[in-house]
């Protein structure tokens, strides 16, 4: 195992939410309503083809339940296999790319998973996701501000 130099994480990098990946949403939903979660705004993603709904909590982080829509989608072979999982980890920043450079820097080894695009859920702000090893999927939310 590559064990990098430790550099402390960019003060700029906040976690914004955990993305659950379900082949159906309503035993989700049910679940989040009955431990004090409240709906959020909800969408459908035409670049990876799936639904999306957040979910908030005043004490817990957010969740962003996603699920298969008509035609294939990144999710579809998970959700295959387990019915639902946590997908991926959520951070906000002002500057992705700056981000990335910086862990890339510590000796994490970080793979793209397609190109940035905008966020129909986020108001269009750029999202991109990564894979890194020996962690998993990544998504990463550019605000342009600090955060």
């Amino acid at each position: 195992m590559k064990v990098g130099r430790v550099v402390p994480a960019p003060a700029e990098l906040a976690f914004h939410h955990l993305g659950l990946a379900v082949a159906s949403p309503e035993a989700a939903f049910l679940y989040l309503a009955s431990i004090g979660y409240t709906a959020g705004n909800s969408a459908f993603d035409p670049i990876q083809r799936v639904n999306l709904a957040m979910r908030h909590h005043p004490l817990m982080p957010d969740v962003e339940v996603i699920w298969p829509s008509d035609g294939p989608s990144p999710i579809d072979k998970l959700v295959q296999r387990t019915g639902s999982m946590i997908y991926h980890l959520c951070y906000a920043c002002p500057n992705a790319e700056l981000v990335l450079e910086s862990l890339a820097a510590s000796g994490v080894e970080i793979v793209p998973v397609g190109s940035p695009a905008p966020a129909v859920l986020f108001g269009g702000q750029k999202v991109s996701f990564h894979h890194i090893a020996g962690f998993g999927l990544i998504e990463m939310l550019e605000t342009g501000a600090q955060v």
